[in-house]
């Protein structure tokens, strides 16, 4: 089952405005420029990583100054930074007066001093927190092994809240600088500088990217000035396999579709697979990955479009900020092209990519949130706290894609969805440091390739409450679109430790009938359950054509006894996308 910890608008719309606070707010009277330079030294035997943070340059007037750590680069954020001792602020001079503002907050008094050096000691256990442990997004966070290790810059790094520094610059003390086919040494994905010296070029990189440390199976993408590199954690033979001559075409193709020129270094990092399931989720200048060694085993088919779907998440966040109204497009206009671009690469069938379209158009059709909401607001804060509106934003942005893309080429003057995507994405206007996007400056972009009436129709389709229908949303574009009712697939169609829940396709009679992420089974179609096994026997046992649950959620006991549901399907033709 795919997964994405996706992620991306949300982390990135909270990294910006917790900096967009620390420039407006903090700013000194006088401050002059000053250099931040972290050197981090990690222990894989006591996992553990010493960081010293020195800023020098300061404006010695400062009366005060906050040292900050960032909430979280993941949907799952903890409730303060994980740190061993006390932190420690230092001048020439000698320690500093520092005090606890609150769990992510430090004040230092510099008295005077032009230098000052935070220390500290960053515990890499993560991983073994219950809160992560319960949660999907384990890949997401550090770890240190015997041999290897991935490092998250937000867990590191303390950032002075004076505005952005003159220079930045992290030294890695410990480890090789890293290169291809290194053994022992690192992967960092900011311009090298000096000996295992790196130079990230913004407080936001700083704290919104990941470092490979040891023996990683690597291997090497370029696309002319653009250098990949896919690592892949020990131990996970059948991944490795399957997972870098994809990686390499799906790059090439989409900073192709990008239209710009490809550069800098990137991380894929297909970390320790400590959760079930798979996922990814995009950075900086790199991406962390999982795929559990049961699913790699089998094959995985599915990581073609994790990976695209990821990877294409870097266009819109090198470049702007996409704001809430736009998360339709950002994650729906996202998931098309990732299935788009993998038809065209032959990496699936262009049978497999109709199929993906007429299973969103059933996806939508039995959204409970049909007809109520917009995708404009299930992109707002009911995104991150209804499933149902999440999954609205993903497939009913993705028909949306789909629809807007079909018109495009049905007036026949050569341009595609490529295009207008190119316009709109690479326009200078929403470039770091300028205005982000609207939903208005998304219907004037298109309204120049689908004319005055399409363009209405466009900003209906994601303003109103969404009631697409296929059928009659294509024929006016000559495409003909075939529905039809049939008995549900019966397949579970859901991943589970033990009997909870851990994620369900919501294409699934599971999801249909109201099951979710995190319920627990007690009881199906009348036999009790107490494991997988057991859930699994018992979910293929149906009497009467009924299906009859008993689940916990939380600490509510919920029932379960309805007809098994029977679901509309779409067939879609091949010929309005295949190139």
């Amino acid at each position: 089952m795919k997964r994405h910890s996706l992620l991306i608008p949300a982390i990135l719309s909270m990294l910006l405005s917790f900096f967009a606070s620390t420039s407006a707010d903090c700013q000194a009277p006088g401050e002059t420029a000053f250099e931040l330079h972290y050197t981090v030294k990690p222990d894989r035997a006591a996992r553990t990583v010493a960081v010293a943070a020195s800023l020098t340059g300061l404006d010695r007037n400062i009366d005060d100054l906050v040292f900050s750590f960032h909430p979280g680069q993941s949907f799952l954020k903890l409730d303060e930074p994980l740190i061993d001792g006390p932190v420690g602020a230092f001048g020439p001079s000698g320690p500093l007066p520092i005090e606890r503002l609150d769990p992510f907050n430090w004040t230092v008094e510099p008295s005077g001093e032009g230098e000052i050096r935070l220390e500290y000691v960053v515990p890499i256990r993560h991983r073994s927190l219950q809160k992560v442990r319960e949660s999907h997004d384990a890949y997401e966070f550090p770890y240190l092994d015997d041999d290897h290790g991935m490092l998250t810059t937000w867990t590191l790094f303390a950032v002075p809240r004076l505005g952005e520094p003159a220079r930045i610059a992290v030294t890695l003390e410990g480890y090789a600088d890293g290169a291809e086919g290194c053994a022992d040494g690192a992967d960092v994905p900011w311009p090298r500088t000096g000996p295992a010296t790196y130079e990230p070029p913004s407080l936001e990189v700083l704290t919104n990217d990941l470092i490979a440390l040891g023996k990683w199976n690597r291997h090497t993408v370029r696309v002319g000035d653009f250098v990949g590199t896919v690592a892949i954690a020990p131990g996970q033979p059948d991944l490795e396999r399957a997972a870098a001559e994809p990686i390499a075409k799906i790059v090439e193709a989409e900073l192709a579709l990008f239209g710009r020129p490809p550069s800098g270094r990137y991380l894929f990092l297909f970390g320790r697979p400590d959760a079930s399931g798979a996922g990814g989720s995009p950075k900086a200048n790199s991406m962390t990955l999982t795929v559990e060694p049961r699913l790699a085993a089998r094959g995985v088919d599915f990581l073609p479009h994790l990976v695209a779907h990821e990877f294409h998440h870097t266009w819109t966040a090198g470049l702007f900020h996409a704001p809430d109204e736009l998360r339709w497009y950002n994650e729906g206009f996202t998931d098309y092209f990732s299935y788009l671009v993998i038809a065209r690469l032959g990496l699936t069938t262009w049978d497999e990519f109709a199929a993906t379209l007429g299973g969103k158009m059933a996806e939508c059709a039995s959204n409970p949130h049909r007809g109520r909401l917009s995708l404009v607001d299930a992109g707002g804060k009911i995104f991150f706290a209804d499933r149902d509106a999440y999954q609205l934003v993903y497939s009913g942005g993705l028909l949306t894609a789909a629809w807007l893309d079909c018109a495009i080429r049905s007036l026949g003057t050569g341009k595609k969805l490529d295009h207008l995507m190119r316009d709109f994405n690479n326009d200078r206007r929403w470039e770091r440091g300028r205005r982000a996007p609207t939903v208005n400056d998304f219907v004037t972009a298109a309204r120049a390739y689908i004319g005055e009436e399409k363009a209405n129709e466009l900003e209906a389709m994601v303003r109103t409450p969404f009631t697409f229908d296929p059928a009659l949303a294509f024929e006016p574009l000559g495409v003909e679109i075939v529905s039809s009712i049939e008995a549900a697939d019966m397949s579970l169609r859901a991943n589970l430790d033990g009997v909870r829940v851990i994620n369900l396709d919501p294409k699934g009679i599971a999801w249909q009938v109201g099951v979710r992420q995190g319920d627990r089974f007690v009881e199906i179609n009348g036999q009790a359950v107490g494991n997988q096994i057991e859930v699994r026997k018992a979910w293929r046992a149906v009497k009467d054509n009924r299906i009859r649950l008993t689940f916990d959620r939380k600490e509510e006991r919920l029932i379960v006894d309805e007809p098994l549901p029977r679901t509309k399907k779409f067939t879609v033709p091949l010929h309005p996308w295949r190139d």
